[in-house]
């Protein structure tokens, strides 16, 4: 069995979900000590239990320390299964952290899996639901022939109450047991390799707030706040997107991304909060999007650190616009599952390379 140290780097929640995920496509048992030991409240929180509990069904898996606040964990895989399954958080949890260990294993199930997932789509701390459907979904998507990921309702904080259904169909058509298995079956599913760069080909900017916030025109307001950056930084005119939602708790978020015309995708998004003027809330999240794009990166600051355990995984090398501590845990978590140097950093150059 694996031991990870979960006060390793930043010492947060990162560590589990990327060794949950690992060890459920790999199918290797981890046992993860000392669980969040660098957080104000170490251990086990609701949004990790949610992952566990539904990992025991989905991957038949066995667990041992699947409690609240516990420091230590005993995970060990099965087979995954296909099915309908639902999770309620009963809170604002992170649905897209939530995602990030249960959107990879989901496309490795052979026959189709539907998760109906109740919590929070816009978080602090957490990347809102858009940037995972519109930056990172389509980066991975080819591993499955058919992946989708529906809001049907937004959740703020503190109610949540958000609504999300991930649909995936076509992955493997067998149980995959190692990782050669797993690195034949992703050739040619996935393009990796993202080092070169091209010009702006298409720029997307999504304004989002709750009904009550219509008379005050909070999302046109964060609208023009972003619109005005970019003209600013000389970006092309976006395509805008403006909703008006209900939800159980008042938000906004904005999320604005690009794809250039080497077929990369970066974004950035930003939430709301009171006090704050609706338009530094769009130029701030214009202003994460220009901060990594003028880095000569080819992913964002989450992207990259998304995409560490597919390069690992599958092979490829990428630009990142900064070395953040989740960048370098997640690093440091691939290299316990996958060897010790299966990464060759140089962080001068902001490159981040799988070692196959």
């Amino acid at each position: 069995m694996l031991e990870i140290d979960g006060s390793h780097g930043e010492g947060g929640g990162q560590i589990v979900r990327t060794a949950l995920l690992l060890s459920t496509i790999l199918k290797v048992p981890v046992s993860i000590k000392n669980v969040r030991a660098k957080r104000e409240e170490p251990g086990l929180k609701r949004q990790h239990l949610h992952i566990v509990r539904l990992l025991k069904e989905l991957a038949s898996a066995e667990v041992e320390g699947d409690s609240l606040g516990s420091t230590e964990l005993t995970y060990i895989p099965g087979k995954l299964r296909p099915g309908s399954y639902s999770v309620d958080f009963g809170s604002a949890g992170s649905i897209s952290l939530f995602l990030q260990t249960i959107l990879p294993v989901s496309l490795f199930v052979p026959g189709k899996v539907e998760i109906e997932i109740v919590g929070g789509t816009e978080v602090p701390m957490s990347p809102t639901i858009d940037w995972v459907r519109f930056v990172y979904l389509p980066q991975i998507s080819g591993v499955a022939r058919f992946v989708r990921i529906e809001v049907l309702r937004r959740g703020y904080y503190p109610a949540g109450g958000g609504v999300v259904r991930l649909t995936a169909e076509g992955g493997p058509s067998e149980e995959l047991r190692d990782l050669k298995s797993v690195r034949n079956f992703l050739k040619g599913r996935l393009n990796l390799f993202k080092i070169s760069r091209g010009e702006i080909k298409r720029l997307h900017l999504l304004s989002v707030a709750e009904e009550r916030l219509r008379e005050r025109k909070v999302v046109e307001r964060q609208v023009r706040g972003a619109l005005d950056f970019l003209r600013e930084k000389g970006f092309p005119q976006p395509e805008v997107y403006r909703q008006y939602v209900r939800s159980f708790s008042i938000g906004t978020s904005v999320t604005i991304w690009l794809e250039d015309t080497e077929g990369n995708i970066m974004g950035a998004d930003n939430l709301g909060k009171k006090g704050k003027p609706a338009e530094i809330v769009g130029s701030e999240c214009a202003q994460k999007l220009w901060e990594d794009w003028s880095s000569g990166s080819v992913v964002d600051r989450h992207l990259a650190d998304h995409l560490v355990p597919w390069v690992g995984l599958a092979g490829g090398f990428m630009r990142v616009p900064l070395f953040t501590g989740h960048l370098g845990t997640n690093i440091w978590v691939c290299e316990r599952f996958l060897g010790e140097g299966a990464f060759r950093v140089v962080r001068e150059e902001g490159i981040v390379e799988a070692v196959v």
